[in-house]
């Protein structure tokens, strides 16, 4: 069958099930790459983009692949496509494919664009581990076309040991001492609590969220626009209908003083954005927090705790480790 290309923006609701069901059988699921992600974000940011849906199928016609694309149309030799997203908001981007057939989709998807008009294409938000990382580069060239393979950002994650002794002993000594020193240092000098903010009072907990966010760093302040803030607002509502939203607050003395938002999907967290009230920042909060949501991630007996992009200094400390991310670009030979 090769390729179907589907257009409408956005995909048309009867792709969906197709889509959630490829996505249960590739081989790392994220929250970035669900049908509800894409939907939320051209519903706030992509309307009036020229989208152009493709579906990968086998010679039998089985679904192998789906990705979603923008193009453009700037003249006879400006035809370009690019995988759908933004760098501010979308830590990954990429195709969903079925594990085990990865190379056979994109092998499709290098033909279709050799025998097609567009002069070049645009992969962002790759991981170094994935499949199409792995492929896609080298049947491109075979197809003709001139790649590049860029790192355009490091994402830290950390893998989830199975009892938290463990996790304190994968630490280098000198910042296994530190983290303990902060989480004794607060116990002694504030009543503190972990509160999940995910709940019914979610409305007043984002407001909370929000404040924390915008006080942490003047970057983060001006990046919480309006517009950015309905958008959190939204993705918070329809991630916590489906269970994937984690709002944890490190509350002292009554009083939010750090947050994050996260979340839970395939057994991985997401730290997905934080905030934190630089009044408190003796006491390290962010870390502190940071150290309570891997303890609460071993008790639920998840796989990886993923601090996402960046490459903050306590991530490292916290045994993070690195993940490239990269733009895969093709131009005609």
């Amino acid at each position: 069958m090769g390729v179907e290309i589907v257009e409408g923006n956005p995909p048309p609701g009867e792709l969906l099930p197709i889509w959630e069901t490829l996505l249960q059988q590739s081989r790392s699921p994220n929250p970035f790459l669900t049908p509800l992600w894409n939907q939320l974000w051209l519903e706030h940011f992509g309307a009036g983009l020229n989208l152009k849906t493709l579906l990968l199928r086998s010679s039998g016609g089985e679904p192998l692949g789906v990705g979603v694309f923008s193009h453009s149309e700037q003249g006879m030799k400006e035809r370009r496509i690019a995988l759908l997203g933004s760098k501010d908001v979308w830590d990954y981007r990429d195709l969903v494919l079925v594990s085990g057939k990865e190379k056979e989709a994109l092998g499709l998807l290098a033909r279709w664009a050799a025998e097609g008009p567009w002069e070049g294409l645009d992969f962002s938000g790759i991981s170094e581990f994935s499949p199409t990382m792995e492929f896609l580069p080298e049947l491109l060239l075979s197809s003709g076309f001139r790649v590049t393979r860029d790192v355009e950002e490091v994402a830290v994650y950390l893998n989830i040991p199975p009892i938290w002794d463990e996790f304190l002993a994968q630490l280098n000594s000198k910042d296994r001492h530190e983290l303990r020193r902060k989480m004794r240092r607060l116990g002694k000098e504030a009543a503190f609590e972990i509160k999940e903010g995910a709940g019914e009072n979610l409305g007043e907990r984002l407001d909370a969220f929000l404040d924390l966010h915008r006080k942490s760093r003047r970057d983060k302040a001006e990046f919480m626009s309006p517009r950015m803030e309905t958008y959190f607002r939204e993705i918070a509502r329809r991630f916590q209908e489906r269970g994937w939203l984690s709002l944890p607050f490190l509350r002292v003395e009554g009083r939010d003083i750090a947050a994050y938002f996260s979340f839970r999907y395939g057994g991985i967290e997401y730290v997905y954005n934080s905030g934190y009230d630089p009044e408190y920042s003796r006491l390290s909060p962010g870390i502190v927090l940071a150290a309570h949501c891997i303890g609460q991630a071993i008790e639920r007996k998840l796989k990886v705790f993923h601090f996402l992009r960046g490459q903050e200094d306590y991530k490292y400390r916290l045994g993070g480790k690195e993940e490239k991310i990269y733009r895969i670009k093709a131009v005609r030979g």
